[in-house]
């Protein structure tokens, strides 16, 4: 592990989140900008602009409603992608996990499953949050297993939810109850 880990907020076992500052917004704009990245994603269809994410980080501070990370690999502290709890409905106790790889060079499934795992911990166990909601495009199945291999129950298919790439795609919504995270998790 290195021994210079830029304020780690939360951690897993080969990644750490760093909350999302306004100088990460270049590494943002440059994930977006990449079509191999955000290709069955539903962001990208918009040019990325300094502006436009600045407004949208101030927006995201000021509304308390969104939580937004920075995931770094703990070998070498290199930021790799993005994550969060978007939507957050203090009420209710439910939000959706968003959360992606910007770097295609770790698209490994341990530092997805890793930074995942740490957003549903916090989610559940810090935020005290009851139902946690997560969609993934039905043509990525790498995005849609994970899901699944973390314990999300399905909930259905949104049909023609998404248009990217000149046509329309379906959606595959799971969530996870806080009940059914303690079961799977208790012993972590």
């Amino acid at each position: 592990m290195s021994k210079k880990m830029k304020a780690p907020f939360l951690q897993g076992k080969i990644i750490y989140l760093t909350g999302m500052e306004r100088s990460d917004l270049e590494l943002l704009k440059k994930w977006i900008n990449n079509e191999k990245v955000t290709y069955l994603l539903e962001t990208g269809d918009f040019p990325p602009t300094i502006d436009r994410l600045n407004k949208q980080y101030d927006r995201e501070i000021n509304e308390k409603n969104d939580v937004s990370f920075i995931v770094r690999f703990k070998k070498n502290d290199k930021p790799i992608g993005w994550g969060g709890l978007y939507d957050i409905r203090w009420i209710k106790h439910s939000c959706e996990l968003r959360f992606f790889i910007g770097e295609p060079k770790y698209w490994i499934v341990s530092a997805a499953l890793d930074g995942m795992s740490v957003l549903m911990k916090y989610g559940f166990e810090k935020l005290n949050m009851n139902k946690i909601q997560a969609g993934a495009n039905t043509e990525n199945p790498r995005s849609w297993k994970m899901l699944e291999r973390l314990g999300f129950v399905s909930e259905g298919t949104f049909r023609d939810g998404v248009f990217r790439n000149g046509k329309y795609y379906d959606t595959h919504m799971y969530s996870m109850l806080r009940i059914e995270y303690d079961k799977l998790y208790s012993n972590e």
